[in-house]
């Protein structure tokens, strides 16, 4: 039994080494002061248990062991401390105060202990052995050690809870709670059975402290991939990167915000960081518009910065977890120039309407359709007018009556207006009805009548509806006919006149 103890004890002073390394390497973050002190001051507990071990003098191994009471208690209040620092909220200072107070008087009893007894009863004058030690009575003011040695720690979980159920959303903080939680069901368990049950030559709450400590440094310091990320350089080299990032854990809450992020779009990092990406993203999304492909038939959120979205899950050395990296593209010059390519292939500079290619592509989408309307317009006399009054002229009228269109045409909704050759126009009308097109047609007849030949733009107009189920470029055609029907009698009188008008004037109509 005691090589199993030994071996036992070697086990648990390599565990309470193990973290003293890495934390006094890289133990400046002030998130990690009060777990640097409570795994050092395992550590020197674990020296003092090997002296007790290894020192023949009985008075080495009396002050050693008895030193362990106070050391308890520290322990206890540096875990506390931990949780407060890991939580990044600072320890009252009435807490602070009572802690250090409690602390000197285990220090004095602990110290004093050889005249008074109220630790352990008997004095090193009465030992042959360390075991003497462990079989000895416990004095008068131990139990109170115990007491308030579990009520600091129960104190300190019952913030932890109440902090937690205000932050629901952070995975981390679950960690160290339930960690906390089966640590002070493991420190007494261990006391009780000692107290009770088990006559062992070693101090259980010794053991059970390690243990506790070193699973704190696990979660709170190895499992932490924000300290990662920065002590690994790689921080530094994220903080260069032209893209803006987002750091997430495995659930995609977020860990770290690019500072280029922050500064460019106010963000207030603590307000997002531990929760959903999503939260953040619709807060971004008052300024950005994120997609993951360009579309050509929408200019919706031109006036916001244009970012493309792409995740990466990665995995830290030395960690079982992992997360996510989320890019942000900054696209907004790229979409600019796509959106300026969008109008150069579907839109006609001259009337600021659609062109053909835009709307056979909508066409094309569009299978046997119902309720739709299509009206086809053509520019009388468009050739005669260049002809004899110059292209100027016949510009001014092609812009007459696209304008004239869009006014007569701002009422409806669900419609689409195009520019499809050089005198030519079409309408595309969804969800409509045949008396819908027929009062169209007659209002922007009157729209672009007018006694005044230089101001008056002839137009014939044909009209075609689906009354059932048909295709969308037989209509068309059947609008078409119905154009060049009306443009039989009104294009020839229209030309005519401008032919009469000119010889008469011997002018432009500019």
């Amino acid at each position: 039994m005691d090589h199993v103890l030994i071996f036992i004890l070697l086990g648990i002073g390599f565990l309470s080494f193990v973290p003293v390394i890495s934390l006094n390497k890289n133990g400046e973050n002030k998130k990690y002061g009060c777990l640097k002190y409570l795994i050092n001051l395992g550590f020197f507990w674990t020296i003092l248990i090997l002296l007790e071990r290894l020192s023949g003098n009985m008075t080495v191994v009396y002050i050693t062991h008895i030193l362990g009471y106070p050391i308890k208690f520290l322990l206890v209040s540096f875990m506390v401390c931990t949780i407060f620092n890991y939580i990044e909220k600072p320890m009252p200072k009435l807490i602070v105060f009572i802690l250090g107070l409690i602390t000197v008087v285990e220090v004095i009893l602990a110290v004093t202990n050889i005249d008074n007894q109220f630790l352990i009863q008997i004095i090193p004058s009465q030992m042959n052995s360390f075991t003497d030690l462990y079989a000895a009575e416990k004095g008068s003011l131990f139990i109170y050690h115990l007491i308030i040695s579990y009520l600091v720690l129960v104190i300190g979980i019952g913030y932890l809870f109440y902090f937690l159920s205000k932050h629901k959303g952070v995975r981390q903080y679950k960690s160290i709670t339930q960690t906390m939680a089966i640590s002070i069901v493991i420190v007494l368990l261990f006391n009780l059975s000692q107290l009770l049950f088990i006559q062992i030559n070693a101090d259980l709450t010794y053991i059970s402290l390690v243990v506790v400590s070193y699973a704190l440094y696990r979660i709170i310091y190895m499992k932490d991939m924000v300290f990662n990320i920065r002590t690994s350089g790689r921080s530094e080299i994220l903080s260069n990167m032209r893209e803006m990032y987002i750091i997430t854990d495995s659930n995609y809450h977020v860990i770290e915000i690019s500072n280029l992020l922050i500064t460019k779009y106010n963000i207030d990092e603590a307000e997002y960081t531990g929760k959903i990406l999503d939260k953040l993203i619709k807060k971004l999304e008052e300024y950005i518009s994120f997609y993951k492909e360009y579309t050509a038939e929408t200019e919706a959120d031109s006036n916001k910065d244009h970012f493309h979205l792409r995740d990466k899950k990665f995995k830290l050395l030395g960690m079982n977890d992992y997360g996510y990296i989320i890019l942000l593209y900054d696209e907004t010059k790229v979409f600019g120039l796509l959106r300026d390519l969008n109008r150069l292939s579907n839109f006609d500079n001259m009337t600021g309407l659609n062109n053909r290619n835009y709307i056979e592509n909508k066409l094309n989408k569009l299978e046997e359709e119902i309720d739709l309307g299509i009206i086809s317009l053509d520019l009388n006399g468009l050739k005669v007018n260049n002809d004899y009054l110059g292209h100027e002229r016949g510009d001014f009228l092609l812009k007459s009556l696209a304008n004239k269109i869009k006014t007569v045409m701002s009422d409806y909704d669900n419609k689409d207006i195009a520019r499809i050759g050089g005198d030519e126009f079409v309408i595309v009308l969804y969800h409509t009805d045949e008396k819908t097109l027929q009062k169209i047609k007659s209002n922007i007849l009157k729209a672009c009548d007018d006694p005044d030949l230089e101001k008056f733009v002839s137009v014939s107009i044909g009209t075609a509806f689906s009354r059932k189920d048909t295709n969308v470029f037989q209509l068309l055609q059947e609008a078409d006919a119905s154009m060049y029907e009306m443009k039989k009698t009104t294009s020839k009188a229209y030309s005519e006149s401008i032919v009469e008008y000119v010889k008469k004037k011997d002018k432009f109509i500019r």
